[in-house]
């Protein structure tokens, strides 16, 4: 990147930084400049983030608040080696990048991001505006005919730390696709229903492996999919 791009985007984001009347979603530019935009601009693009919850127990990120190594998929152009934190109270991403001012990254250029902790998440955008259920960024789990996906949010809970702090509280929504459709999962028992097709080979898989499934590690549920894809194939 020339010194001259970096100057000018650097005044832009200072910009943002200062324009406190704009809207929360306001971008840097408009969304017919998208197309137009460098890699490095799309990169780059976005708003200042700054910390509003430091009186708030617990963290708004998911997984650590600590950035983790990540790459992002910008317009077809990936982005490797990059440091991210994930905001799952605001369903945004946040990027720090060098020298740069930390941003959160402009959500309607996002394809999809990864980031490296006990294993790679993967994270894609649905590109719907939705709050609380399938909508905004959201992880998926396991891609094949069937297709897994959690929602992770956090809310904050007023005086829920003992009474005297506000507390932040982690939630998650599980959803199954299947034959394209996208249907909510409340619990095990609706995600067996929903694969009742196989119910006698998934139920005697279940068993047979000693596996317990839980809408709450809905990592449990994979390997249920990957069996009864098989089955499909």
């Amino acid at each position: 990147m020339s010194r001259q791009t970096a100057y000018r985007l650097r005044i832009i984001l200072l910009f943002l930084a200062s324009a406190e009347v704009l809207p929360c979603y306001t971008q840097s530019f408009r969304l017919s400049d998208i197309t137009t935009l460098s890699p490095d601009k799309m990169l780059l693009n976005g708003r200042i983030w700054m910390n509003q919850y430091s009186k708030v127990t617990g963290t708004q990120f998911y997984l650590t608040d600590k950035y983790l190594k990540g790459s992002v998929y910008i317009k077809g152009h990936k982005y490797d080696d990059l440091d991210l934190r994930y905001d799952i109270c605001n369903d945004e991403l946040v990027l720090k990048y060098e020298t740069w001012p930390v941003i959160y990254m402009n959500k309607e250029l996002v394809d999809s991001f990864s980031v490296s902790f006990d294993r790679t998440h993967k994270i894609i955008n649905t590109g719907i505006n939705r709050s609380g259920m399938f909508g905004g960024y959201v992880n998926l789990l396991y891609s094949g005919p069937t297709s897994l996906y959690v929602k992770y949010t956090k809310k904050i809970y007023p005086l829920g730390d003992n009474g005297l702090k506000d507390l932040f509280v982690e939630k998650h929504y599980v959803f199954l696709k299947k034959n394209d459709k996208i249907v909510p999962v409340s619990n095990s028992k609706k995600f067996l229903k929903l694969l009742n097709d196989k119910k006698k080979e998934v139920r005697h898989f279940i068993k047979s492996k000693g596996y317990r499934v839980s809408s709450g590690k809905p990592e449990t549920f994979v390997p249920i999919l990957e069996f009864y894809d098989s089955l499909t194939n």
